[in-house]
């Protein structure tokens, strides 16, 4: 909107020619103009500087300034002032390059009255306002294109990130997979996957040469109906339904028959994949033939009891065993959804919305595997972990049973004393299940030399004046010497003859990536305590605000 009264500034070194001006301008008739006068281009910008004007009559030769640069030192004094040029006849040609240098219009001197000028006026503050808004929206357009910019670029980087994601989470995958596929296909273990109703899921190779059935000739068959003696199908319904209504894990011992009609006794560890509702869905159950070792009497035995000790440290052994306790589950459940997806892919009656849960469920094992040994090598390296607001006793609860077995063996007791009351900790429920499982099966094994009726192993929580949550287990062994006591977190120091010394050293690094630490001090009388501090989920959140 252009005022109709206005203020003009008149830059003019020759005062008849500006007095020329002045009454052109005073005889308009479309609006009142208001002039200030000066001779020089130094009082103009003083005046610039001091005062907004609504247009600025601009000679271009003035005492101190002549030529284009007079209009570009107007521009950079009021940039958003329009200027008409007031040129002579002989100053057209400069007047033109005026223009095109900033200038908004110019008027030959002596041949423009005051309509003229007026008009001349409000025609350079249109063009100028003109301008200005349009250099305002290009610097808002040049703004959100780079905004837009910098978004389109932050977001190609995420999907970049993505993609190598998914990338490398397939190569894992496929890694796992083929891990997978060659441990079912080479570990000396007997490998049996039973569904709700005792049908054969899956059969692994060590059970086709130990038994000389093929896989795909027991598939889908009741297990009783095939392997086993008429008088032990009892005790085995028995342990197949205890398990079934979530008594496990389990040990069990009973006759598999062969082809060929051999006996065979089998030493079963068993445990059960449950459903997205907590429901057994799988029972599965992994067997060493101990057929020869309970033939001989003593040394036959004590063959049977150093072979459950390495066991124990092979990946798929026994119940003690830490990875068999971490990967048997989401292996054999592969392995089970694997097999039910070829025979619905062989069988042409399986539903596509079966076969994509069934892989998906597959998947999610696979990923849940991969994450457990990434995670054990991944705290070394102090990576990102995924913590939850966890029940600490709820874990101890859950590590009883895995551990429960092989105390049995050695004649331990295992004797809780939960708080009433723990603060939630936010923990990765994993990896803490696996350092209390550590300390509690080196708290068994300290107790190999005492006496039967002192074989106890402790597991206490409290909180400590910090409101961090405290777990401690206590056995009542011989201690550790100070000195073993300051190495005993150092890596690959063990007092075991076969021990690889980086147990607690594992669970020193996890304790100290949740935010807690893990020590071990004298038990009273006798024995030692081994103990790990973890923030509550409100301690942790202050942390991380902090």
């Amino acid at each position: 909107m252009i005022p109709a009264d206005v203020d003009i500034l008149l830059v003019e070194d020759n005062p008849a020619d500006a007095r020329l001006v002045q009454l052109a301008l005073a005889e308009a008739v479309t609006g009142k103009a208001r002039t200030t006068h000066v001779e020089r281009l130094a009082a103009a910008l003083r005046l610039l500087e001091q005062k907004s004007y609504d247009a600025v009559l601009l000679d271009l030769s003035l005492p101190d300034s002549s030529g284009i640069d007079t209009v570009s030192q107007v521009i950079h004094a009021a940039p958003d002032t329009p200027i008409v040029v007031l040129s002579g006849l002989h100053d057209a040609e400069l007047a033109l390059s005026a223009v095109q240098g900033g200038a908004q219009d110019y008027l030959v001197k002596g041949q423009s009255n005051g309509e003229m000028i007026m008009r001349a006026v409000r025609y350079a503050m249109q063009r100028k306002q003109a301008e200005t808004e349009l250099r305002r929206a290009r610097a808002d357009l040049e703004r959100k294109v780079g905004e837009r910019t910098r978004d389109l670029t932050v977001s190609n980087e995420r999907l970049r990130r993505e993609i190598e994601q998914r990338h490398q989470a397939e190569a894992v995958l496929r890694k796992e997979h083929g891990f997978i596929a060659a441990v079912l296909d080479t570990v000396d273990a007997l490998i049996v996957v039973l569904d709700r109703q005792g049908r054969i899921v899956g059969f692994n190779r060590a059970c086709e040469a130990t038994t000389g059935y093929a896989a795909a000739e027991v598939q889908d068959k009741p297990f009783w109906d095939i392997f086993l003696p008429p008088d032990e199908v009892g005790a085995v319904r028995a342990t197949f339904e205890a398990l079934r209504a979530g008594e496990f894990p389990n040990r069990f011992e009973n006759h598999w028959l062969t082809r060929n009609g051999d006996k065979r006794l089998i030493a079963w560890s068993n445990t059960a994949l449950l459903d997205e509702a907590g429901a057994v869905e799988y029972v599965i159950g992994t067997g060493i033939d101990i057929t020869e070792r309970r033939r001989a009497e003593d040394r036959e035995r004590q063959r049977m009891l150093e072979i459950a000790h390495v066991s124990r440290l092979s990946t798929m052994g026994e119940m003690a065993t830490e990875l068999a306790h971490e990967l048997n589950q989401p292996l054999t459940a592969i392995a089970t959804y694997s097999d039910a997806c070829a025979r619905m892919v062989r069988s042409g009656t399986g539903r596509q919305e079966d076969l994509v849960e069934a892989l998906e469920s597959a998947a999610a094992q696979a990923r849940r595997a991969g994450e457990i040994i990434k995670r054990l090598r991944g705290h070394v390296r102090k990576d990102d972990m995924r913590r939850i607001a966890t029940d600490i006793n709820e874990l101890v609860r859950g590590v009883v049973p895995l551990a429960e077995t092989e105390a049995r063996w050695r004649g331990v007791g295992i004797r809780l004393l939960l708080a009433d009351v723990l603060p939630a900790a936010a923990v990765d429920r994993i990896l803490i299940e696996q350092v209390i499982l550590n300390l509690v099966r080196n708290a068994i094994e300290a107790l190999e030399g005492a006496e039967k009726d002192e074989r106890t192993v402790t597991i206490q929580t409290s909180t400590n004046g910090n409101g961090a949550v405290i777990v401690a287990v206590r056995d009542t062994g011989p201690g550790l010497t100070p000195e073993l006591a300051e190495r005993v977190f150092a890596p690959f120091f063990s007092t075991k003859p076969q021990g690889m010394g980086m147990g607690l050293s594992i669970s020193q690094s996890i304790a100290k990536a949740h935010g807690g630490r893990l020590w071990v001090t004298a038990n009273q009388p006798r024995g030692a305590v081994f103990q790990f501090s973890i923030p509550t989920s409100s301690e942790a959140a202050r942390d991380d605000a902090s």
